[in-house]
């Protein structure tokens, strides 16, 4: 993790095991590449790495097309973790569902609209789901 020594005086720290160590010093305003622990107890802050989206052909990122809420995220999170809890789901059948399906209001309408669509490729998975949302 990078961090910034932000103050005035040099801040020394050990990388390396007791016995086989190495002593290194961190200057003022020097930007340095050392695990959190490290930084966190000599006291330099943390720096922002800013993430870099890649654009794709029509020039607007492939995340804002998707999701257009800021709640988007959390709402797919909290239905991941319901499909999971579902006794008998697991993470690759979550996985193909949520391609399948992005949001739970997605799910829902299309169960309710075409009952006997398959939901995921497995019809015990099919059942447990659709048991689920007691549809």
């Amino acid at each position: 993790m990078k961090f910034k020594n932000y103050t005035k005086e040099n801040k020394k720290y050990r990388l390396g095991s007791m016995k086989d160590c190495i002593w290194k010093t961190a200057r003022p305003g020097e930007t340095v590449d050392i695990p959190e622990h490290i930084g966190d107890q000599i006291g330099l802050k943390k720096i922002q790495e800013e993430i870099v989206e890649e654009k794709n052909d029509s020039g607007s990122s492939k995340d804002s097309e998707e999701s257009t809420n800021p709640g988007d995220f959390r709402e797919t999170e909290e239905f991941k973790k319901f499909l999971i809890s579902i006794k008998g789901v697991g993470k690759k059948s979550t996985e193909d569902i949520l391609n399948k399906y992005h949001t739970e209001k997605e799910l829902i309408i299309s169960m309710k609209e075409n009952p006997e669509e398959d939901v995921h490729k497995n019809d015990k998975i099919d059942n447990l789901v659709k048991k689920a949302y007691e549809l």
